[in-house]
């Protein structure tokens, strides 16, 4: 064979090897540009994936606190359903006022207070319940212990106290309701006009009652979102009773 010939074979060879180790395998670049593809994909998975965590969280917590405002809510309009003013010794309170109360003791800075008696339970842990037996609540803002720095909003705070002919009166715990509250708004229907205030005590018990309570929570705001108040309405069913006294009979002259 012409060695010119051979020499050609083999340099044809030679580039047709080349070019078959060029096609197994990836170039510097083809690498670079996968790895930048794949980066790009793994980011917009994450973001995808990170946005449903947050919605998924954020719902999770708006049913949270839909929760815990429909069971205060619940409470209150049980015990106020069930609330009684007989004009005896025992059920013989009712005192409101939009202000933050002074007489009892309480530290609250919060504007709202509510006491009545009501034959409403203790709570049992899950609902409320009703057994017939008396006792006093007391509806009022506590300050947040842990916004010591903030005071802006407090803790919706419920006590009850059965304990109504005891001699030594301690005060009753509290029990927490709802948190991040800004006020509490009592209103009283006389009838024809809603009232800021309302009281009958032991001493009064021959005051008349209103028709209805209405009890308006404002939440504070949480973040750039106004949180709507919750509104409680119930109508007063019970009447103190009135006591007549017995008539006494004239003698008739003999």
């Amino acid at each position: 064979m012409n060695p010119s010939r051979k020499m050609r074979l083999a340099s044809h060879s030679l580039s047709a090897e080349r070019h078959a180790q060029r096609g197994a395998g990836f170039t510097l670049i083809e690498l670079v540009l996968s790895l930048a593809a794949c980066a790009i994909l793994m980011a917009a998975i994450y973001s995808v994936f990170s946005k449903a965590i947050h919605l998924r969280n954020e719902a999770t917590e708006r049913t949270r606190l839909s929760r815990i405002r429909a069971r205060a809510e619940s409470v209150l309009r049980n015990d106020l359903k069930n609330a009684r003013v007989s004009g005896g010794t025992l059920a013989a309170t009712l005192v409101g006022s939009r202000e933050p109360d002074s007489k009892s003791g309480r530290q609250s800075n919060f504007p709202g207070y509510l006491k009545f008696t009501t034959t409403t339970a203790t709570d049992n842990g899950e609902l409320e319940y009703v057994n017939g037996e008396l006792l006093q609540v007391e509806y009022y803002i506590a300050n947040d212990p842990n916004s010591a720095t903030d005071l802006k909003s407090g803790i919706l705070v419920r006590t009850t106290d059965q304990a109504l002919l005891a001699t030594t009166r301690t005060d009753p715990p509290e029990q927490t309701l709802l948190a991040g509250v800004d006020s509490m708004e009592l209103s009283f229907y006389d009838g024809q006009t809603w009232r800021d205030t309302w009281t009958v005590t032991e001493a009064e018990t021959d005051k008349t009652l209103p028709q209805a309570v209405r009890v308006t929570i404002h939440l504070a705001t949480a973040g750039d979102r106004i949180q709507p108040p919750i509104e409680v309405v119930v109508p007063w069913t019970t009447q103190p009773a009135i006591v007549v006294p017995a008539a006494t009979e004239t003698p008739t002259p003999p």
